[in-house]
C-alpha cells in the first residue's frame, strides 16, 4: 500500500494587539479610517462645509457679475449688419442703435412689434440679475447673513429667468431682423449678437451650480438635525422590559417589611 503523505494545515492569523499581562489573549480590532478628516472636529468639518458653501456662492455670483458686464458692453453696439444687393452699402443695426438709412427700421414702432418685445425681454433678464446680486452683496455684510433665507435657490431662479429673457430677447431680435430683410438685402449677425447668447449660457451655468449648492446645504442641515430618540427594549426581542423602581418606592417597600431578614 502507498503510504500517505501529511501535509501540514497551516491557518492565516493575523498580527493583533495584545492586553499587557495576559500574552495569550489576542482582542482583535477593526480597521480603522485613516482619512485626516476622520480625526477632524465636528465643528471644524462644518466650518469647511460653510466655507465651500461660500465659495461656490462667490463663483455663483462673479458667473453672474462678468455676464451682465459684458451685456451692457454689447447692449450699445451694432448686433446686424445688412447688405444691400443692389449697390452693395452696408449698413449696422442692433438693439438700442438704429441707422438713419431709410431700408433700416425707423424709430416709429411698427407692427409686429418684434423689436419693442424684445427690448423689453432684455430688461427684464437685466432686472432679475441685479437683484439676485443684490442679494448676494447684502448676505456678505456684516450682520446680514442670515436675513435672505434659501439665497442659493432664489438666486438660481432668478439666474434661470434672466437667461431664459435673454433668450427669447435675442430670439425675437433674430425674427425682427429676419422680417425686415427682403430680396433686397441680406443681414448677416455679428460677434456682438454671438455674445450675448454666450451671457445667457453662463447666466445658466450659474443658475446650475446655486441650485446644486442649495442642495447640498440642505441635505447636510437636514443630516445634523436628524435625532435618534433610543428606544429600551428586551434583550431576546420579547417580554417585558426590566424598569428600575425610585430610591423613594425602594425605601417604602423597605420600611413595609422589616422583618424580612429574621
Amino acid at each position: 500500500m502507498e503510504r500517505k503523505e501529511h501535509l501540514p494545515l497551516t491557518f492565516h492569523s493575523p498580527e493583533v494587539p495584545k492586553i499587557k499581562g495576559n500574552r495569550k489573549y489576542q482582542r482583535p480590532t477593526l480597521p480603522t479610517n485613516k482619512h485626516p478628516s476622520a480625526s477632524m472636529s465636528h465643528q471644524r468639518q462644518q466650518q469647511y462645509l460653510d466655507q465651500t458653501h461660500n465659495y461656490l456662492r462667490m463663483f455663483s455670483g462673479s458667473l453672474c457679475g462678468f455676464s451682465l458686464l459684458m451685456l451692457i458692453c454689447m447692449s450699445p453696439l451694432n448686433w446686424v449688419q445688412f447688405l444691400v444687393i443692389k449697390n452693395g452699402l452696408e449698413l449696422n443695426a442692433g438693439l438700442w442703435t438704429l441707422c438713419n438709412h431709410e431700408l433700416c427700421w425707423s424709430h416709429t414702432p411698427k407692427s409686429p412689434y418684434y423689436l419693442q418685445y424684445s427690448r423689453a425681454f432684455f430688461l427684464i433678464s437685466m432686472l432679475s440679475i441685479l437683484l439676485g446680486l443684490g442679494w448676494l452683496f447684502s448676505s456678505c455684510l456684516p450682520r446680514r447673513g442670515s436675513m435672505t433665507t434659501n439665497l442659493d435657490l432664489k438666486v438660481s431662479m432668478l439666474s434661470f429667468i434672466s437667461a431664459t429673457c435673454l433668450f427669447i430677447c435675442l430670439k425675437l431680435f433674430a425674427t425682427q431682423v429676419h422680417w425686415h430683410t427682403g430680396d433686397d438685402m441680406e443681414s448677416d449677425f455679428l460677434w456682438t449678437y454671438y455674445l450675448s447668447w454666450l451671457s445667457g449660457l453662463l447666466y445658466m451655468f450659474a443658475g446650475i451650480i446655486s441650485f446644486l449648492n442649495y442642495l447640498s446645504s440642505q441635505s447636510t442641515t437636514s443630516h445634523q438635525s436628524a435625532t435618534v430618540i433610543p428606544t429600551e427594549k428586551s434583550r431576546l426581542g420579547f417580554g417585558p422590559v426590566t424598569t428600575v423602581l425610585p430610591a423613594k418606592d425602594k425605601g417604602k417597600g423597605e420600611r413595609k417589611h422589616p422583618r424580612a431578614g429574621l
